[in-house]
């Protein structure tokens, strides 16, 4: 666990380990000495050897049916819990190896070198040539930056003639609806109402995900969950799937990643594809680098310190504010265009993202960790404090966007900025994101700036899906885009004209005139017949598949023609309806069910068919799911974002 975890290429953590884990053992080897020293007294005394054996079972197995519960409720019972039957099956096999220890162990320390180790001295020298080993390989140079190379001096080919530089950027949790651009009118995003003014805004863009991980898959592969197999919370981002940074990288460009969500970096495979990829890691105590913060010791330290400081929140603990993100996303830009690279950067802000913070920062804050149902008449409280995260983001990304103007890296840069999904505050009966398919959740945001201020000011009606972003950055690029994806670029050819005759209506056609000169309508009709399939907003939609599988509440939704059905498993924890169906149209806001009544034009068969038929052919391929081992750390950042209810498991040992 301590190699594996998140791939930081330091080992700070083999010294932790030897000194806390070592106090850890000695702890409970107190404990169960005494315990065998009182069975002594009352029973026959054991032999040394047996001793030993019934100490080392003491001190691992209860550490040890922690974790291996923990790891068969994950990755076998997808975190709904471990049966009898499982729970059984577990005690057995560790009965077996109870069993296997009290005969073997006895058998090593009398009849083999080992014996050694049944003597306090014995034991005393080993430790010291384990700590000796563990401060050598922690402490020795490794000469290479963990993050990668900020700035290559010689990509991979050169980049297209005339292929814009490109800044993605991802605000996670960010609802459309808090957006000026979007119709709020709090005045809380001018700047982001800025790009959107001096750029082209979708009105219905659609997450694949409600939550960070498997949205921001989606976001990178052109794939739905069911695609590219990051759908759980043990599902690591598969090396099958091509990315988004790879084929930047592949055609030349600098790729540049600023994650800021434990969800989306080496932890869980998403590097893939980046030269620099630096995770904006929340600040960590006791002199613990990332290695370290591995350990189950260091949470528990970690814990302590909370405890200590109840009450008085740190934004840092969490997530690195924006501020500071975006002042490593200026040295990454920086780097690149002195050394005349083309680059694609992809920056990761927090700020709506519980907890929510009091700004300016007071200590005070809320957060799913440590309230996950508030009462429902907190809700409008709550949504002020997550509106003004919204607005502080707004604050600094205009600073940032200014900086760009300033340095002559915005004009002929392609600039999108998205989210990975929305927000519920009570629409629907819950809180927070992740497991729900409502369109809170999944409706955000998409704003994309094309270099030259080309198409400025158009606002998109149709739908589009995220899965549509990464071939339409691909195609700015001028690189090939994989068979694998399985989106589109938004600006093909038909919806570029269209929205350029949005902007630029052209004037009404004349009519043809018939023979006595009145203009003929009908023949104007079967000139149009003639001149092929006319482009409309209706047909420039693109159908929107969204997956779910979240601590139970598996869900699949699919939202077409101004319907959309959803389904959800029985027995769901959340108590969601198994079916599910909305004329968006006049519903926007999915109150009315009408699932098992009257559907009005939506057909909810036609839909189901759909929906099962896309997610099938997606899942249709050679791609397999990588379950990683999650480490302690990783668990308890995912806890300390509301993703994770219980970290017993990787933190037990």
């Amino acid at each position: 666990m301590v190699l594996s975890g998140a791939s930081t290429g330091e080992y700070q953590a083999l010294v932790y380990a030897t000194v806390l884990y070592a106090l850890i053992g000695v702890a409970m080897g107190i404990g169960v000495g005494i315990g065998l020293a009182v069975l002594g007294m009352v029973f026959k005394k054991l032999s040394d050897p047996r001793a030993w054996s019934l100490g080392f079972l003491g001190v691992l197995v209860p550490l040890g049916l922690v974790i291996a519960r923990y790891v068969v409720n994950k990755v076998v019972y997808a975190e709904q819990g471990v049966p009898m039957t499982g729970n059984l099956a577990i005690l057995g096999a560790f009965a077996a190896i109870a069993l296997l220890t009290l005969w073997l162990v006895p058998i090593v320390l009398t009849k083999t070198p080992l014996r050694m180790l049944a003597e306090p001295r014995g034991t005393a020298a080993a430790y010291s040539g384990i700590l000796t080993l563990a401060a050598i390989f922690s402490f020795a140079p490794s000469g290479e930056d963990p993050a990668g190379v900020l700035a290559p001096e010689n990509p991979a080919t050169d980049a297209p003639g005339g292929a814009p530089d490109a800044v993605l950027v991802v605000i996670d949790t960010l609802r459309s609806d808090v957006l000026g651009a979007y119709g709020d009118e709090g005045g809380l995003s001018p700047n982001i109402d800025k790009v959107a003014a001096e750029g082209v805004l979708f009105e219905e863009y659609i997450t694949q995900a409600s939550w960070t991980r498997a949205s921001f898959a989606s976001l990178y592969s052109s794939m739905l969950p069911s695609g590219h197999k990051c759908i759980l919370k043990a599902e690591n981002l598969p090396d099958d799937v091509v990315t988004l940074a790879e084929v930047m990288d592949a055609h030349g460009y600098a790729t540049g990643g600023l994650p800021n969500n434990i969800n989306v970096t080496r932890s869980f495979n998403f590097q893939q594809g980046f030269d620099y990829f630096s995770y904006q890691a929340p600040s960590y105590i006791a002199g613990a680098a990332e290695s370290s913060a591995q350990l189950s010791m260091y949470n528990v330290l970690r814990k302590v310190r909370d405890k200590v400081t109840a009450g008085s929140y740190t934004v840092t603990d969490y997530y690195q504010p924006s501020e500071v993100v975006l002042e490593n996303a200026r040295g990454f830009i920086e780097a690149n265009r002195e050394k005349n690279n083309r680059y694609f950067l992809v920056v990761h802000l927090m700020e709506p993202h519980d907890p929510y913070f009091a700004h300016p920062y007071d200590g005070n804050a809320v957060g799913r960790a440590w309230n996950p149902n508030p009462d429902p008449s907190e809700a409008p409280r709550l949504k002020e404090l997550y509106r003004n995260e919204v607005k502080w983001v707004d604050q600094e990304l205009g600073k940032f966007f200014d900086w760009m103007r300033e340095e002559g890296a915005w004009d002929n840069t392609l600039v999108v900025l998205t989210a990975d999904h929305g927000e519920e505050f009570q629409e629907h009966g819950g809180w927070w994101h992740g497991i729900t398919l409502y369109d809170e959740q999944i409706h955000v945001p998409l704003i994309i700036k094309p270099p030259g201020r080309e198409l400025a000011g158009a606002r998109v009606p149709w739908q589009v899906r995220e899965i549509d972003v990464a071939p339409t950055i691909g195609t700015f690029a001028q690189a090939e885009l994989p068979p694998t994806w399985q989106g589109k670029d938004i600006f093909d050819s038909d919806a570029k004209s269209t929205i350029e005759q949005m902007l630029n209506p052209p004037p009404p056609p004349v009519l043809p005139e018939d023979e006595d000169g009145v203009a003929d309508a009908d023949n104007d009709g079967e000139a149009q017949a003639e001149a092929g399939p006319v482009v409309t907003p209706e047909t420039l939609a693109r159908v929107a598949v969204a997956e779910q599988n979240f601590e139970g509440n598996d869900i699949q939704a699919i939202r077409k023609g101004g319907c959309k059905y959803i389904e959800a498993n029985e027995g769901n924890p959340r108590g969601l309806p198994t079916t599910a169906l909305f004329e968006l149209d006049g519903d926007p806001t999915e109150q009315k069910n009408l699932a098992g009544g009257d559907a009005g034009r939506c057909d909810p068969s036609a839909l189901q068919s759909e929906m099962k038929d896309t997610i099938a052919t997606s899942a249709d391929n050679e791609i397999t799911n990588d379950e990683g081992e999650m480490s302690c750390s990783d668990c308890e950042r995912l806890m300390a974002l509301g993703y994770m209810s219980d970290c017993t498991g990787p933190c037990g040992g």
